[in-house]
């Protein structure tokens, strides 16, 4: 098909099927650093033409993404669909880079040549994510770093370059194997001498030096607390469909209830959670919101953080509000900064109003203007509370961190996605997060996944059913968490420097490729 063999076709969705491997439900960490053998070994061998390239490698993503993404069917088809087509332009561009920089046919495979092809490969691919968790605001979800979360001992690098900085050493792992491989096959073939491997040692000192951090990381102890914070986060698991509202009188009774349950027969707690916005009116218009808010503050809530939207005026907030000091004080809010494209807002919807027709109902809500860091009453305790999809996305929980927060909190609701992987994978998503800031994150979502996750990116306590595994019931969790005087990390001070060193290797390799012709 288009003058391609077969066998690239294959290669391709090999590549894309086992991406895919790396995220939930099925969260193989092994995928990351095999996927991408199949189509960068067709490239190195077969040196496809640019366009073969790119279609090859857009055919590679779009496999991907629709089945890694195929969640996004439960609210928008056509939005998924279309969604994926487009994100599919950054593996084409990554495998047009790969195959470009991959030599004439007559080119023989050094350990220098490799070493540096394969760093130059990791860095167009770290390029790429990037880019598809930029343009158009966004939607950097499952990085091939987010598919090593299990992996502690490897993740603990995202605290020095993020989550991409972890995508780099897979990827290069992979490439260094996949240039391995050939160089073997033109060795036994006799067409090249055979060499010591020093490219495949350089791969080795790479992981190593990785795990080495990883490991010290794990095992140093962590600063003395300050502050022991008691929590309680409930999960209501409010039946939600995206084309209508839930009735605020249902949520108001939910949250009530389990709330009650949460903080029966015990001592006040510090701080209560509840999720992001359940219902699709505001709670200044609501009186059984302010009336159930009331009812938990004097059952024992010191202060309660929770999610709904804010009308003022002829705008809309996706906001979270928290309640806290004496009763009847207004609360401190964060008003949503990261709207969801086709979800939150329309794009060019002034222009084109049927792009309504494809979303949910309620899709032209306001971004707020800054980060919000909210403040504990008498405790002297800093939050930053982020809402909806704020937690996988690098830059806004970044930009949180610099404000020197004790604790990051989630309050989403990912009930519109239903029994599908889309909470897991937001959850895997998070984790990074909490490495890539060292700050521990605590999640309040109304389908999945209630949990606390440590400044190390370990789950510590997570809302399960131990019969049945589900994390879709409702419930809650509670305990104490312990708060450290907050320091940024690396990765807070520095932001996405992988990507700029990247950008420069790239430009490198395409001036060395160019003089070589």
């Amino acid at each position: 098909m288009f003058g391609i063999p077969t066998s690239g076709w294959l290669c391709a969705g090999l590549t894309g099927l086992g991406l895919t491997l790396g995220f939930a439900p099925f969260s193989q960490p092994l995928a990351g650093w095999v996927a991408l053998i199949p189509l960068a070994f067709y490239g190195q061998r077969q040196k496809p033409a640019m366009r073969e390239a790119f279609l090859l490698g857009w055919f590679a993503g779009v496999t991907h993404f629709l089945t890694t993404f195929s969640w996004l069917t439960t609210v928008t088809i056509a939005g998924w669909i279309v969604l994926c087509v487009y994100m599919a332009i950054y593996p084409a561009l990554w495998f047009v880079l790969w195959v470009r920089m991959a030599g004439g046919p007559s080119s023989s495979m050094t350990s220098q040549g490799n070493i540096f092809h394969a760093g130059v490969g990791a860095s167009a691919w770290v390029m790429t994510e990037w880019l598809r968790g930029t343009v158009f605001s966004g939607f950097g979800w499952n990085t091939v770093g987010v598919s090593q979360g299990k992996l502690l001992v490897l993740t603990q690098i995202a605290d020095l370059g993020g989550a991409l900085l972890v995508s780099w050493v897979v990827v290069m792992g992979s490439l260094t194997l996949t240039l391995t491989l050939r160089r073997f096959e033109l060795e036994i073939r006799g067409r090249q001498k055979w060499r010591p491997r020093w490219d495949f040692t350089a791969g080795v000192f790479v992981l190593g030096l990785t795990m080495v951090y990883g490991a010290r990381s794990m095992l140093q102890p962590p600063p003395a607390a300050l502050n022991q914070l008691t929590y309680a986060a409930i999960q209501p698991a409010v039946p939600q469909d995206p084309w209508k509202s839930a009735r605020m009188t249902r949520v108001a009774d939910e949250l009530t209830r389990w709330s009650e349950m949460a903080l029966a027969g015990r001592n006040p707690v510090d701080l209560l959670v509840w999720p992001e916005s359940l219902a699709g009116t505001g709670w200044r218009e609501e009186p059984e919101l302010q009336k159930a808010i009331q009812g938990v503050r004097r059952m024992g809530a010191r202060s309660l953080l929770t999610g709904s939207l804010d009308i003022r005026g002829p705008e809309t907030f996706n906001s979270a509000l928290l309640f806290s000091g004496p009763e009847g004080r207004p609360p401190a809010i964060y008003d949503k900064t990261h709207l969801v494209i086709m979800g939150e807002y329309v794009p060019l919807a002034g222009l084109f109003p049927w792009l309504r027709k494809f979303v949910p109902p309620g899709g032209d809500l306001t971004a707020g203007s800054k980060t919000g860091i909210l403040e504990l009453e008498g405790r002297g305790v800093k939050i930053a509370p982020l809402i909806c999809f704020e937690d996988s996305v690098p830059g806004v929980v970044r930009r949180a961190a610099q404000n020197m927060p004790h604790l990051l909190v989630n309050l989403t609701n990912d009930a519109w996605f239903g029994s599908s992987a889309g909470s897991r994978q937001h959850l895997e998503n998070a984790r990074l997060r909490a490495i890539e800031t060292r700050l521990p994150l605590l999640r309040a979502t109304n389908d999945g996944v209630t949990a606390l996750i440590s400044p190390k990116g370990a789950i510590l306590c997570e809302l399960r059913n131990p019969e049945t595994g589900s994390v879709r019931e409702p419930g809650f969790i509670l305990g104490e968490i312990e708060l450290r005087e907050p320091q940024p990390s690396r990765y807070t001070r520095w932001g996405d420097w992988p990507v700029w060193v990247s950008c420069g290797l790239v430009l490198l390799g395409l001036v060395r490729t160019r003089d070589a012709a």
